[in-house]
């Protein structure tokens, strides 16, 4: 698991973000309308989006697996390769 995971008081655990709030949203802006988005794609659309923000492949997919452990998005396989999705059950903040 890559989310730093702290538990407070009560005992009660909580899964914190690795991913800084620019990139975070930039990564759920790529998205733009789509309903599914292939992993590839989703990098490309990030780094045209951010205009190049130096993030390689391997942290970019570190940070889709924490959006995904704290429930923003949603990983599957489509056509035999992986794909992410909004979770539909999140209403992100941003938008």
């Amino acid at each position: 698991m890559n989310a730093r995971i702290v538990e407070t008081p009560t005992g009660e655990r909580i899964v914190l973000s690795i991913v800084p709030p620019m990139i975070e949203d930039a990564i759920m802006l790529s998205f733009g309308h789509a309903i599914i988005e292939f992993e590839a794609t989703l990098y490309e659309k990030f780094l045209h989006l951010t205009y190049g923000v130096v993030v390689t492949c391997d942290e970019f997919k570190e940070y889709l697996q924490n959006m995904e452990e704290r429930g923003l998005i949603v990983s599957s396989e489509f056509l035999g390769k992986r794909c992410w999705s909004w979770n539909p059950e999140m209403k992100p903040d941003i938008y």
